[in-house]
């Protein structure tokens, strides 16, 4: 890989193509100073090529990020001359071109909004900033502390979600207000986040010198299985909140008229709560109504998760 990636720099697979890969860092401009450094590969990794901005500066590249709507456009973001600093390409990172303005401290993620490869959000200690402009101009969205990332949520581009040394917080109007989303994260700082598809959409948070959590919209915050062999460990956290279906989403039904199975085709006892087998174990049931004519026609799958 290329030898110059260094310790918090960052490296990006061109959604293209696999063979082409970008890495930025740092690397020597002189003996006693380093430089903002940007590497490609066109082969998969094998052979590498500085692809630098000019003139090279001291400084450091911390991200690098695609316009998924305009893939020869790539930004890149970190510090020059301990100034915040963003580069664009339009020739796949081949050449770069600083920015008109940056935000007023380094870089340290970037997103691009998939529609429009000019609007950018970029992640700062001093907040999240963003521009419409490709960089001419630039806005503070989130005057929150020692910020690391931030990701705008697929399909909905009002709906942003920032992370930092506070923990992770959520704006569902642009970046104009924001609210905590940190149920499950135990205090630590967050670094990293993406988005993962699997049986709904989550939201993933790698956490400073601690685990990787996973939210998931539909149910909440949970941390991932550390066991060896996938099983949850002991004090581990569950999904929170935790939904479940209520009697009175259930119209027209009583409670006597339901019964609950488990995955094996088991009936077990319902609770006597407000809510369908709040106290059961985790697991998937099954909720049918007591009379045979009308199981074909309103069995419900329900997932348990807590």
């Amino acid at each position: 890989m290329d030898s110059y990636y260094d310790d918090g720099g960052c490296c990006i697979v061109h959604p293209d193509s696999t063979n082409l890969i970008l890495t930025g860092g740092r690397g020597p401009l002189t003996q006693t100073n380093w430089s903002f450094v940007i590497s490609c590969s066109r082969d998969g990794g094998n052979k590498w090529t500085r692809c630098n901005p000019v003139p090279a500066s001291a400084g450091f590249c911390r991200a690098l990020a695609v316009a998924p709507s305009q893939t020869n456009v790539i930004y890149a973001g970190g510090a020059i001359a301990g100034a915040s600093a963003v580069y664009r390409s339009t020739d796949f990172g081949t050449s770069w071109t600083r920015t008109a303005t940056a935000p007023t401290d380094t870089v340290l993620s970037l997103e691009v909004r998939p529609s429009d490869a000019a609007t950018v959000f970029a992640a700062t200690p001093d907040g999240v900033f963003k521009t419409t402009s490709s960089g001419a101009t630039w806005t503070n969205l989130h005057g929150g502390t020692n910020l690391r990332a931030v990701l705008e949520f697929p399909g909905s581009p009002d709906t942003l979600v920032a992370a930092g040394a506070a923990g992770v917080s959520i704006s569902y109007d642009g970046g104009a207000t924001w609210h905590p989303m940190n149920a499950g994260l135990d205090g630590r700082a967050v670094l990293s986040l993406a988005f993962a598809e699997h049986d709904g959409s989550y939201l993933i948070a790698g956490s400073a010198g601690g685990s990787c959590y996973a939210w998931q919209f539909e149910t909440g915050v949970a941390e991932r299985p550390k066991a060896g062999d996938g099983r949850r460990e002991a004090g581990a956290f569950d999904a929170w909140p935790n939904p479940f279906v209520s009697f009175c989403s259930v119209v027209g039904r009583e409670r006597e008229e339901f019964r609950v199975f488990d995955h094996s085709g088991r009936e077990v006892g319902l609770d006597r709560g407000e809510r369908i087998g709040a106290a059961l174990p985790a697991g998937v049931y099954f909720l049918l109504p007591a009379q045979a004519q009308a199981q074909a026609q309103a069995m419900v799958r329900i997932v348990k998760l807590r």
